[in-house]
């Protein structure tokens, strides 16, 4: 009957090192797997010495030999641990002259010397039985050889072992390993003391084997409290991880986007949000597909240079690409990227009507010089026959158009050398802007009569309404915006002038109409040399008008929307 209880409680350490086997597979879960086994071995063999009146002599000799492998070899085990620790923990590397591969093979080897010594009457001798007492039942015990020193010094290897493990185990850093070593060393030293004083002293034998089962499960518990805190600290880490590369995505300027194999989109940056002026959380599940046109990577088989507009008008030039993530396996993931070239775009543009400019100049000096001269021989001749003839309409009619004639060349020679920089005597010019716009006015007024429109100037300067530019100039810019307005709007439309000042020291001349507006396409690039959507356009107007007033030291701005209108801004700077 004694026999069987303590056989039933060996085996639960048993069944404990499987089930730490089979959840885990690390060299710490099958060291302490193997240690289980050993401790149930031991259990066992403690077992066998009570089935004196179900086994035979022999038989329990024969199985006592064999079990007592459990008692012998949990010391390489003890020494195992911290040579582990160790190998994992490189500040714990003083320890190497202790626990180290050679002392590990050392120590293997002299205990299966000590078990096979076991094997011969060096080792066991006999047993003898023990009467029973009232503390304990009759049992067997046996009568070892003179070799069982052999035993004896293994036993107090695995003291040395377990007290280092402790030493070794103080020095962690990671408090997880610390507090299982330690609920290790401590059950360890209860298990030894325990089979120690049982075996030699009058301590019943099979106290041992019921401790077993606690210290089992104190080590069952111990072990999966240390990889749940282990998990939970690369959880915390992993989550960290992620946190910063989310937070590196969303600060990276360029559009990054990631969707799966079902083409769902699974992640997505700030940047792609702002781009689209979209919630992420509108975006994300959504079907990739959705975007291709909204985007127009699927023009360019996501690749290349792409003009995109978003909801304000704004005009972006995004460079896409993507790439392939096989880091997943069974999951395939595709980053979409998108590098904002839209200042690269800007500084083309700029360089090719820079471009545009240097060759107007050029061929406007050239021309105006080529066109002067034979004027300036005909104005010549001209005079000398009006000095001549009696009758001189003719004559002053001849020359006052080639007077005119100069005047265009000379507006034309702006392009090529701008007074308002070559003369700066020009830019101390004070201009009267409420009484110059009055008198512009007052030109349009019949023509906007003529063709059925209204006019209208609204004059909200108090103070300070002259403005330092020269007065052709002025004059020339504004009637260009005023024309252009007059020509957007239908019949019974409506061009409205307001004059304020801005920002104090600036004054602000604003041209509002409620024409058909401008598409956000044509308004990217307004002031290009050579562009027009007009049939007998030369596209040349409204490039002067900016380069006029930018020479200046003035700022000019258009706003427009199609079936709203238009404004045109122009800020130049109050003459005190």
């Amino acid at each position: 009957m004694e026999f069987i209880l303590l056989l039933a409680i060996s085996i639960i350490p048993f069944i404990i090192a499987i089930s730490i086997l089979f959840f885990s597979k690390t060299p710490l879960s099958k060291a302490l797997s193997l240690f289980l086994l050993m401790l149930s071995f031991w259990q066992i063999d403690i077992a066998i010495l009570y089935a004196d009146e179900l086994l035979s002599l022999a038989t329990i000799d024969g199985l006592f030999r064999l079990f007592r492998m459990g008692s012998i070899f949990i010391m390489p085990l003890m020494y195992f641990f911290p040579y582990h620790l160790i190998r994992e923990n490189p500040q714990l590397k003083r320890f190497k002259l202790f626990f180290n591969r050679k002392g590990l093979f050392i120590v293997v080897i002299y205990s299966m010397t000590v078990y096979l010594v076991n094997f011969t009457e060096l080792g066991v001798k006999s047993f003898t039985m023990i009467e029973e007492t009232p503390l304990s039942p009759s049992h067997l015990l046996p009568v070892y050889g003179v070799l069982n020193s052999t035993f004896i010094v293994s036993i107090l290897l695995v003291f040395m072992n377990t007290f280092l493990l402790l030493a070794v185990t103080l020095k962690l850093k990671a408090h997880y390993y610390k507090s299982f070593y330690c609920k290790l060393v401590w059950a360890a030293v209860l298990i030894f003391t325990n089979g120690v004083l049982s075996g030699f002293t009058f301590i019943p034998l099979y106290l041992s084997s019921f401790n077993s089962i606690l210290i089992a499960i104190i080590l069952f518990l111990g072990f999966f409290q240390m990889q749940s805190d282990k998990i939970n600290r690369i959880n915390r880490k992993l989550t960290r991880q992620s946190e910063l590369l989310e937070a590196i995505m969303n600060i990276n300027p360029n559009y990054l986007l990631v969707k799966n194999s079902q083409n769902q989109i699974v992640k997505v940056n700030d940047s792609f949000c702002d781009l689209l002026s979209t919630a992420r959380e509108e975006l994300l599940g959504r079907d990739f597909r959705e975007l291709l046109t909204q985007t127009q990577m699927i023009e360019s088989d996501y690749k290349g240079i792409q003009k995109f507009i978003d909801s304000k008008g704004e005009v972006y030039y995004i460079q896409w690409g993507y790439k392939e993530l096989h880091e997943y396996p069974g999951e395939a993931y595709t980053l979409f990227f998108g590098l904002d070239v839209t200042e690269q775009k800007q500084n083309e543009q700029l360089l090719l009507s820079s471009e545009k400019l240097k060759v107007i100049g050029e061929m406007a000096a050239s021309v105006a010089h080529e066109i002067r001269n034979p004027l300036t021989t005909i104005r010549g001749f001209i005079q000398l026959l009006k000095e001549r003839s009696s009758q001189s309409e003719f004559e002053n009619l001849v020359l006052e158009e080639i007077d005119r004639i100069n005047q265009v060349l000379k507006e034309l020679l702006i392009l090529a050398k701008p007074e308002a920089k070559e003369h700066k005597a020009q830019l101390q010019t004070r201009v009267n802007l409420a009484e110059e716009m009055k008198n512009i006015n007052l030109l349009f007024e019949a023509m906007a009569m003529e063709q059925n429109k209204e006019i209208v100037l609204v004059n909200r300067l108090e103070t300070f309404t002259h403005v330092l530019m020269e007065k052709a100039h002025l004059k020339q810019v504004i009637i260009n915006v005023i024309k252009n307005s007059l020509e957007a709007i239908p019949k019974e439309g409506k061009v409205k002038i307001i004059l304020d000042h801005y920002h104090e020291e600036n004054i602000r001349i604003r041209v509002i109409d409620n024409g058909e507006g401008i598409s956000k396409k044509r308004l990217s690039r307004i002031g290009e040399p050579f562009y027009t959507s007009k049939e007998k356009g030369t596209g040349i107007g409204l490039t002067i008008c900016f380069k006029l007033i930018s020479d200046n030291n003035g700022e000019m701005r258009i706003k427009s929307k199609e079936k709203w209108g238009t404004v045109m801004t122009i800020i130049l700077k109050a003459a005190s």
